[in-house]
Parts: structure tokens; C-alpha cells; sequence
């Protein structure tokens, strides 16, 4: 499986979201799983889904000047911070890749 499949990167996205809510891996691994089950056990597709996970969408950059501003907008509307986000892409992919090796799917 390619990690731009849609499963890949459905499986990849909540992973990742998972994490940025702040549930634990535990839970996180629990509700991948389930979906992957969900999905009839996909091959391949928890290490397609830790490729994949470089790939998710990422806000774009701002100026350093209006990086200050930016921070205090996103505080204001509850965006997590970009470094709550980049360390639950981090988290993903290894869960990730704990399933694929766990579950003897191919890497």
C-alpha cells in the first residue's frame, strides 16, 4: 500500500489527531486499530500510514514579524501550538510503525 492511499492516510490523520487532542497512545493505538479492523485489515497499511504521516498537511509559514501575532490569534480560537502538533505527527508515525511491526505487516 502507497501512503497516498486514502486508507493510509485516513489511518494517518487520526492517529496524529489523536495525539494533538491529548489522548495517551494506548487509546490512540486502540482507536487506529479499530478502524483498521473496520476497514477489513488492510495489508501494509500501518507502515503506509507512518510514510504517510510526513505527508499530512502543515500550516504555512509565516514571516518571523508576524509570528507573534499569529501565536496570539491561534491562543485566542484554541489552536494548539505548532510544536504540540509536530509532536503528535512524531508520536503517530512511531505508534505507527509499533503496529505495523506488531500486527506482521510487512515494512
Amino acid at each position: 500500500m502507497s501512503p497516498n492511499d486514502s486508507t493510509a492516510q485516513g489511518l494517518a490523520t487520526m492517529a496524529s489527531a489523536g495525539f494533538e487532542f491529548g489522548d495517551d497512545a494506548e487509546q490512540v493505538a486502540h482507536d487506529v486499530r479499530t478502524m483498521w479492523e473496520q476497514l477489513g485489515r488492510p495489508e501494509g497499511a500501518f507502515d503506509a500510514a507512518a510514510r504517510a504521516v510526513a505527508a499530512l498537511p502543515q500550516r504555512p509559514e509565516v514571516p518571523l514579524a508576524d509570528q507573534a501575532r499569529r501565536r496570539a490569534f491561534e491562543r485566542a480560537i484554541g489552536i494548539n501550538p505548532v510544536e504540540v502538533e509536530l509532536a503528535a505527527a512524531l508520536a503517530a508515525r512511531e505508534l505507527l510503525e509499533r503496529l505495523a511491526a506488531s500486527c506482521g505487516t510487512p515494512r
